[in-house]
């Protein structure tokens, strides 16, 4: 009977995997998109717990802003992960992004640990230097060898990817968003469970991240609907079944399953590129190949969203200029543009708390960093995109929950935000800075 008592009060082992830009209608209409994800429905649309209508992303609806939200709880203006790259108009920082992990905020890594769980991640962006036991983080230098070696330099601990390169071959870490890609991170995966948290697992239960990206990569490029995009879902779907298998194996079924997105995302129809006006009013000056070599002020852009910065905030010559140029923009019909906040509405919705201004586009109207050519085109770089505005009902993302003690149904009102600190509740662990909501039980 005391056995049976222990095993009652055992708090479950967790695992989370994000499918980047998922949007709810691939869960919940497979048949009238021509999509096929059996794993998703047997455990989550037939057993599990849903939001139907999709969670509420944040803004911007950026895949590094989101995952960092998703990890803490909390909007990008609190964590500061608040674009993919960071704000670089002369590209002194060489194309580096938000790879790192925050250190305003804990995480649920963290909080996993602390709480006595064994504390996991698997590619997950914004994860070096997060505070677990086993972290292979997602980052990357130039797609050659080299990115193993520095993974492994940043993974915690130090070797864990060389260790796990002997058994599946070469650790994804971020330049490879294809399909093969994501097969690589399934594999990885796989052998966190199998060499670091099964041994493990009687001991303690595991918290475990994992992150899949071709879906999102195959959207990019052929589309949304397109069946290139429905085919990499698929494979995606094929994966999770056996990771959770192998966890559902490893745990005894003492497992929660949470499966979310970062956002959704839609087909685009034109690039639209600030700088562009703000080279021609003298704000951004180039080399003779175009380079950035001065500014004064700068948009760089988070898909449907820029950030645009003064250099110094004190200029106002460059600042009556600047906003001279966005009124221009707001009253033109045709320039793309949906909306135009000041630092203080940009972080009551939050985000971005350096910005001077914050562009958000219609739908459509992707924002580009050309500083040179047309400011409006239709020749498209991606043709689809997120980061546009988190109202849009295109950009709402996913979130299901299924295993032990999960009821199903559906839950309203849920906000990517709500992902750490229900994981937080189930785990029974403490997550003190979240601004979210546990949806189980509705304490924030």
């Amino acid at each position: 009977m005391a056995e049976l008592k222990n095993q009652e009060s055992r708090r479950p082992s967790v695992l989370l995997v994000s499918v980047d830009a998922l949007k709810p209608e691939f869960v919940f209409e497979q048949e009238r998109l021509g999509i096929k994800l059996p794993t998703i429905t047997r455990y989550f649309v037939e057993n599990g717990l849903t939001a139907r209508e999709g969670s509420k992303s944040v803004f911007p609806t950026f895949t590094y802003p989101c995952h960092q939200s998703m990890i803490t709880g909390t909007n990008p203006a609190t964590h500061g992960t608040v674009n993919n790259g960071i704000f670089d108009p002369t590209g002194e920082h060489n194309g580096a992004w938000y790879w790192f992990v925050n250190d305003k905020v804990k995480t649920l890594w963290e909080a996993a640990k602390e709480g006595g769980y064994c504390s996991a991640s698997v590619a997950f962006p914004t994860s070096v230097g997060a505070k677990g036991d086993y972290i292979a983080p997602e980052f990357w230098w130039d797609g050659s060898g080299l990115d193993s070696r520095f993974i492994d330099a940043v993974a915690k601990p130090q070797g864990l990817i060389a260790e796990m390169e002997r058994e599946i071959g070469t650790y994804a870490g971020g330049l490879d968003l294809s399909d093969e890609g994501d097969a690589q991170r399934g594999k990885a995966a796989l052998w966190m469970l199998r060499n670091k948290l099964a041994p493990q697992v009687e001991e303690k239960p595991f918290f475990l991240s994992a992150y899949f990206a071709s879906f999102d990569e195959s959207a990019h490029q052929n589309g949304v609907y397109s069946r290139e995009a429905a085919l990499s879902l698929e494979k995606i779907d094929r994966i999770l079944g056996e990771l959770i298998g192998e966890a559902e194996r490893i745990t005894g079924g003492d497992l929660v399953v949470c499966v979310v997105s970062d956002h959704g995302t839609l087909d685009n129809t034109h690039n639209i590129s600030p700088n562009i006006l703000l080279k021609k009013a003298g704000l951004i000056e180039t080399d003779e190949a175009g380079k950035v070599v001065s500014w004064k002020a700068f948009s760089q852009r988070a898909g449907g969203t820029a950030e645009v910065r003064l250099a110094d905030p004190g200029d106002q010559e460059s600042a009556v200029l600047l906003k001279e140029i966005l009124d221009a923009l707001a009253g033109d019909p045709e320039s793309g543009i949906l909306e135009i906040l000041d630092r203080e509405e940009a972080k009551a919705r939050g985000g971005f708390p350096e910005a001077a201004y914050v562009l958000v586009s219609k739908k459509g109207y992707e924002f580009r960093d050309d500083v040179e050519g047309e400011y409006c085109r239709t020749r498209l770089t991606q043709k689809a995109q997120h980061g546009y505005s988190e109202e849009f009902p295109e950009m709402r993302a996913s979130f299901m929950l299924t295993g032990k003690g999960i009821a199903p149904g559906n839950r309203e009102n849920v906000r990517l935000i709500d992902v750490a600190p229900t994981l937080a509740g189930i785990m029974k662990v403490e997550l003190p800075d979240a601004e979210g909501r546990d949806v189980l039980n509705g304490s924030v």
